[in-house]
């Protein structure tokens, strides 16, 4: 397979918690067991999967850095402490690393955006954590100011979730956030637009990018893994090319969905193609007084 072809079939997993355990009780989050995750783990090294980051993707197109033979992209939403208590240990064991993408509000603690549970139960990674955690190897990227949905948003206001959680998040870590993620996967072209201007390089949504891992950069398609994801499915989604599968299948679905519908869904698709030029014309500053 020739290098252009390999680059264009980087798989991107989603993940968001790693519980010790199945919860009790019927919950709205996105999670795998701890055991789960480290069978997925021995499997992604057993097929020879290396996971690298997005950093290294851009070190890689500067030149400076050859990608192994099958990379793989590993990623988690919104910095749960369970990310750092379960997934990470699993992941320096295998000597892996991954993305891990933190909300901008520092005086947010919990996640309080999933109404079914509990906020207090959904612990968020203090400053200090982040730090350590990015020092052990992880990029740490951006999940917005507060997980909202962005396309709801005036773009003043998307200008300030989008440029103060770039800009507060580097404070911590000292070092460049390149890589923002769209809370819900909600996303269009005003809000890839703002997160290139702010100096993102790479943007990651959930179903509505290219199949093709490098032709839209501020929309890569991801590939959610969740306690809905069974062990055989997970093998499929990485011996095949899933994310071409899924690609088609949400194609053919909105192509049978009601003017009605599709209408309901605009907000949800991008009208990015690569999203990786900056507009001379923005003003931050500018926005930020219009907000």
């Amino acid at each position: 397979m020739d290098d252009s072809k390999r680059i264009q079939n980087i798989k991107v997993l989603m993940y968001h918690r790693v519980l010790a355990e199945k919860p009790k009780k019927v919950s709205q989050w996105h999670y795998v067991t701890l055991a789960e995750f480290r069978k997925q783990m021995q499997m992604i090294e057993r097929l020879g999967f290396t996971p690298i980051t997005f950093a290294d993707y851009q070190l890689f197109l500067e030149g400076k850095l050859t990608l192994p033979q099958r990379p793989i992209i590993i990623t988690f939403d919104d910095g749960y402490l369970d990310t750092l208590e379960n997934a990470i240990p699993v992941l320096l064991e295998l000597n892996m690393r991954a993305v891990i993408f933190v909300m901008g509000n520092r005086n947010l603690n919990y996640a309080g955006w999933d109404q079914l549970d509990e906020p207090e139960e959904c612990p968020l990674m203090s400053d200090d954590q982040i730090r350590s955690v990015q020092e052990m190897g992880f990029e740490i990227g951006a999940h917005s100011l507060n997980h909202v949905s962005l396309t709801d948003l005036t773009e003043g206001e998307i200008a300030y979730e989008v440029y103060r959680s770039k800009e507060i998040l580097e404070n911590i870590i000292e070092k460049p956030i390149l890589t923002f993620s769209y809370p819900y996967g909600c996303v269009d072209e005003r809000v890839t637009k703002v997160v290139s201007n702010s100096g993102f390089l790479f943007g990651c949504g959930v179903f509505t990018g290219s199949a093709m891992f490098s032709e839209t950069m501020m929309d890569f398609r991801r590939l959610a893994v969740n306690q809905y994801t069974s062990f055989l499915k997970f093998l499929i989604t990485l011996i095949l090319p899933y994310q071409y599968i899924e690609w088609a299948y949400y194609n053919v679905k909105n192509r049978l969905k009601t003017p009605a519908q599709l209408d309901h869904q605009e907000d949800l698709r991008t009208q990015s193609t690569n999203g990786n030029s900056k507009d001379s014309n923005f003003d931050m500053h500018k926005i930020f007084n219009s907000h």
